[in-house]
């Protein structure tokens, strides 16, 4: 029996299904593969590189930053407390008297254009009964504002009010210094991170109740999310208000524009609140903060005429929103979850939760027992990250990510060259990402390191992408070859990045960076191949006739990216090309491997295979190529295979008949050894005693009728 007649195994003949089991280091590559080895890599270890599934990824993502536009970073005022320091530091200021008495007129003041949130009633009502509130949540959300306005409902407004140093809380000796009296107090996160109130006790606070109590005196202390003991305090549902509900956004702007301009007519008013992108604007920041400073912003620009559009499309610069959120002084689990989401938006929750958590390990100095909850900051917090959950009966996962697409590479950006301090532990991070076992994790790791390349191009090559590009690893050569393409690509280093991927191709060294050569061929299976073909096919002909096995893999893998991309004529002509001009029996045998390895559907996606979408196109050098790889004992093996996918597709869609016949013609019209070859394998797959074909018995009969007529 020849090897064309040689038994292949029947379909049901599989290995088991791995076991679940958790990631592992990945491994480095083998010794330089020998002929048989590369073949065999190519149903392998390639198979799951060309996974149609990370290109789509990177596109995908592509096409939501669409129109994000490039970073143009510049030095600013920063200042981050906690493990981050950058910019210039320190704050300067006469220290606060410990006791700061704020008039009624004040507080009316303050309070003029408050609007209550849905739930501004409860903290009057326990304010009321207990003497004592703790508002806990993160800044901008309007904490000191609805203090004050709580303290006037309950005190009245012809109350004083005391605004107090932080240094009171769980002080057990502090004493009310004026009876009939309000107090405040604003708690700020100590240059450690963390706020005084942490320390509270149910002891305080049911003490200090009691004596304001007897004092008829109120004390509302504004505060961070809750920690430390009082998180764990019995009594903190008596005397706290967290995660509270925040006023409508548009409300706020449209009162204060009222009190400002009161010469405005509703409809006016009505007219400038819906200028383009307003709603929006707001929606997507959702902090009382900001929406009262754009009504400052806005109600100046009608009071002097100005365009409120235009003060609206300055107010919704992403990069202005990244730094005053560091300003803010996040803590390190914000800061963790939020360049997580950036890294791998749209990723599943799991995925992000579990990198935020590695993340948060790499970048905290603290030693206390990690006890974070993302998904309950995220639902807790109106801000600009938003869980998408799949529609009911969907099996989709809910997926993290921006409200705003502009925000992933500002956040990208300015993180990346701000925090200086912080860079080497994140890019640690970033590269246990980028050799990550799941696709999608490295798919969107790639994307985002070369989105933060694009801040200084060549310090992002020879910081990470070039020793990932150089890596014995090779999924990490892999994430260094799209991360390159998106460099190359968003952030106008085209050429640059063309002139690396030229000079990777040519390297010569065989023991200074040999890894080199691969990831070049990976790199041209991209955007940049996609965008300019020519150049991207001249780096792969120069692989095929470099003398190792090892480069087979990349150009087969680039070469099936670039038909998938659409290519098909510039691919298909350089590959015949190529092997009829090549005098290298290796070279051609490399070029025919690398076709069969194109049109072998990828498996497990049911989709139709690549060129049959071709349908008429290409009927002479498709067949010609596959001929010469069934007639070649190297590349045999692959492409029946994927020959044999073809007829089995036919067996299932019937729209799918007339290209795979189209090919089997043109394969048996090279001549009788040609015919005699694709008929022993459509009998064998016809008569399959375990899934027999009947569209390879059906092209099997008409290849034999075809031939009685020509002769």
């Amino acid at each position: 029996m020849s090897e064309d007649e040689q038994a292949e195994p029947a379909p049901n003949e599989t290995e088991p299904p791995p076991q679940e089991v958790g990631p592992e280091p990945p491994k480095e590559d083998p010794a330089p593969s020998s002929r048989e080895e590369a073949v065999k890599g190519l149903r392998g270890e390639a198979s799951e590189l060309s996974n149609g599934r990370f290109t789509k990824i990177i596109s995908a993502a592509a096409d939501r930053l669409a129109g994000a536009g490039n970073l143009n970073l510049f030095h600013g005022d920063i200042i981050v407390d906690g493990d981050f320091v950058a910019g210039p530091g320190g704050r300067s200021g006469a220290r606060r008297s410990s006791r700061a008495r704020t008039e009624p007129q004040d507080v009316l003041k303050a309070t003029e254009y408050f609007v209550a949130p849905p739930d501004f009633t409860d903290g009057v009502g326990r304010l009321q009964s207990t003497s004592l509130l703790v508002m806990a949540d993160a800044a901008g959300t309007g904490r000191f504002t609805r203090a004050l306005a709580t303290l006037r409902d309950v005190l009245g407004e012809d109350a004083n009010v005391y605004r107090v140093t932080s240094s009171m809380l769980g002080n057990p000796n502090w004493r009310v210094p004026h009876p009939r009296s309000g107090y405040v107090v604003v708690d700020n996160a100590g240059g450690d991170g963390k706020f005084a109130a942490g320390k509270l006790t149910d002891d305080w606070l049911v003490k200090t109740s009691e004596r304001l109590l007897a004092e008829e005196s109120y004390l509302v202390v504004v505060t961070g999310p809750v920690t430390g003991s009082l998180a764990s305090a019995s009594k903190r549902m008596e005397f706290v208000v967290e995660e509270f509900e925040l006023p409508d956004p548009i409300e706020i702007v449209r009162r204060r524009m009222a009190g400002e301009l009161p010469w405005l007519s509703p409809s006016e008013l009505e007219e400038h609140l819906s200028t383009d992108g307003l709603a929006e604007l707001l929606e997507d920041r959702d902090d009382p903060r900001f929406a009262t400073r754009v009504a400052s912003a806005v109600a100046e620009a009608v009071r002097t005429r100005d365009d409120v559009g235009k003060v609206v499309g300055r107010l919704s610069n992403p990069e202005d929103q990244v730094r005053e959120w560091l300003s803010s002084s996040p803590d390190t689990a914000d800061v963790a979850l939020v360049l997580a989401t950036a890294v791998l938006e749209d990723a599943g929750y799991l995925h992000v939760a579990d990198a935020a958590i590695a993340l948060y390990r790499q970048l905290s100095t603290s030693s206390a027992t990690l006890t974070l909850r993302y998904l309950r900051r995220i639902l807790a917090k109106r801000g600009w990250l938003e869980l998408v959950t799949p529609p009911a009966g969907d099996s989709g996962v809910p997926r993290l990510r921006f409200k705003s697409a502009h925000l992933r590479v500002a956040v990208l950006g300015v993180t990346w060259f701000e925090l200086d301090g912080a860079r080497a532990k994140i890019l640690e991070w970033l590269k246990s990402l980028a050799e990550h076992n799941d696709v999608e994790v490295r798919a969107r790791t790639a994307q985002a390191a070369g989105i933060l390349a694009t801040n200084d191009f060549e310090h992002g090559l020879h910081k990470y992408l070039l020793p990932w590009a150089a890596s014995k690893t090779a999924v990490l050569r892999q994430s260094a070859a799209h991360g390159l393409n998106v460099a190359g690509t968003i952030g106008g280093n085209a050429e640059a990045a063309w002139t690396h991927i030229e000079q990777w191709a040519a390297f010569e060294s065989p023991t200074r960076s040999p890894k080199l050569p691969i990831t070049a061929g990976l790199a041209v299976g991209g955007r940049l191949g996609f965008d300019a073909p020519r150049r991207a096919l001249f780096v792969l002909r120069t692989l095929v006739h470099r003398d190792s096995w090892d480069l087979l893999e990349p150009v087969a893998i680039s070469t099936k990216s670039l038909l998938q991309a659409g290519r098909t004529t510039e691919v298909l002509k350089a590959l015949l090309e190529w092997a009829d001009r090549s005098d290298d029996e290796e070279a051609t045998v490399r070029i025919l491997m690398a076709f069969s390895f194109a049109v072998l559907p990828e498996d497990g996606t049911g989709n139709r295979p690549l060129l049959m979408r071709e349908k008429h196109e290409h009927r002479d050098v498709l067949p010609e190529l596959w001929g010469r790889a069934l007639a070649d004992s190297s590349a045999r093996k692959l492409a029946r295979t994927a020959l044999r996918s073809w007829v089995r597709y036919a067996d299932q869609d019937e729209t799918a008949s007339s290209a795979v016949l189209d090919v089997l013609v043109g394969i048996a019209d090279r001549g009788s050894a040609d015919l005699e070859r694709v008929l022993r394998l459509l009998r064998r797959w016809a008569q399959d005693p375990y899934a027999p074909s009947d569209k390879a018995a059906e092209f099997h009969d008409t290849l034999v009728d075809l031939e009685k007529e020509a002769s």
